[in-house]
């Protein structure tokens, strides 16, 4: 028969469990809301389980779609009561408080899932904290949804990485294609720049055809933010750039070097000047138009360094450096 010490322990036990057990399945705090031009913007914020810091996060919803029981006060009228639920496989964030002219604020609870904590635990998430299962459904992140990620490729995903890759709509067809098109072993982050960055199967071919193949994602997501398409690579190797480097391209995006400004200087005497000295150029300013007024003074054959060091400091010191080593 158990003893009077060992029946308290054991309550002692229980209770403790149940604490643990409410506290990983439900949490609360504020929320404020915006509704115009039949878009709903919602915010929320809590206390860190952990220790006194806050979290706040703020998204866009359907109503039609994901809010349950919300009914919008008419325009005009005064501060109204609301109530309404947003309901995900993670769990249930149950909004009380007040709205008027569309704008809103209350307080909110959510419960989280057994079935959802179960399965994720089952995954690999255990011991999830509370502000995390909130994410987890905020986010929608579903279990088939990890599952998916694991499938793909990504075996031991961090909650943050599964979010991440939630927010960033990245799908099991995203990574699929990527994988067809030799862009295999991606990391979290790499697969959430390329799906930021819109690099796509087209994309992808578009640069193959242009002759770079194998580019790493960097290399992708620097050309897509550069705005580096088929057709500026063309236009430079029918200017006679048919090697070009990634990085090359780059730089004389930035630097605005054009086959314009290739064609111009051939104009004035300067032909298959290289892409590095072609930037250089560029950067300072040096055009078709300075060196023919140079030419026109008399300063004619300059190097591409003699037309830098005239445009950085003007003729007349170019005139007494060239005499000194004259001497």
């Amino acid at each position: 028969m158990m003893n009077k010490a060992t029946l308290l322990a054991t309550l002692l036990l229980i209770s403790l469990l149940s604490i643990v057990v409410v506290a990983q399945e439900s949490s609360k705090g504020e929320w404020m809301c915006r509704y115009e031009n039949d878009k709903f913007w919602l915010a929320l914020k809590t206390e860190s389980a952990r220790d006194n810091s806050m979290f706040s996060w703020s998204f866009n919803l359907q109503l039609d779609k994901s809010i349950k029981g919300l009914a919008l006060p008419p325009a005009g009228a005064a501060a109204t009561p609301v109530h309404f639920e947003l309901a995900r496989d993670a769990g249930t964030i149950v909004f009380d408080g007040m709205m008027s002219n569309g704008n809103g604020i209350g307080e909110y609870r959510f419960t989280a899932n057994p079935d959802y904590i179960s399965a994720m635990k089952s995954m690999g998430y255990d011991n999830l904290l509370p502000e995390q299962l909130l994410r987890l459904a905020v986010r929608d992140v579903n279990r088939g949804y990890v599952k998916e990620m694991k499938t793909a490729g990504f075996d031991t995903p961090t909650i943050e990485q599964i979010i991440r890759l939630r927010n960033h709509n990245v799908t099991t067809g995203f990574i699929a294609e990527m994988k067809a098109l030799g862009l295999s072993g991606l990391s979290v982050e790499e697969t959430v720049r390329l799906s930021n960055h819109e690099i796509n199967a087209a994309f992808i071919q578009e640069m193959k055809n242009a002759g770079y193949d194998g580019l790493s994602a960097e290399q992708l997501v620097r050309l897509r933010n550069h705005e580096i398409d088929g057709t500026f690579i063309k236009s430079f190797s029918d200017a006679g750039y048919k090697s070009l480097s990634v990085e090359q391209l780059i730089r004389m995006r930035n630097r605005s070097v054009t086959p314009a400004f290739v064609r111009d200087l051939k104009s004035v005497g300067y032909d298959n000047v290289p892409a590095e000295t072609l930037i250089r150029l560029r950067s300072r300013d040096v055009t078709a138009g300075f060196i023919k007024q140079l030419s026109d003074s008399g300063y004619k054959d300059l190097s591409a360094d003699d037309l830098i060091y005239i445009r950085d400091h003007g003729v007349e010191a170019y005139t007494r450096r060239h005499s000194r080593r004259a001497q």
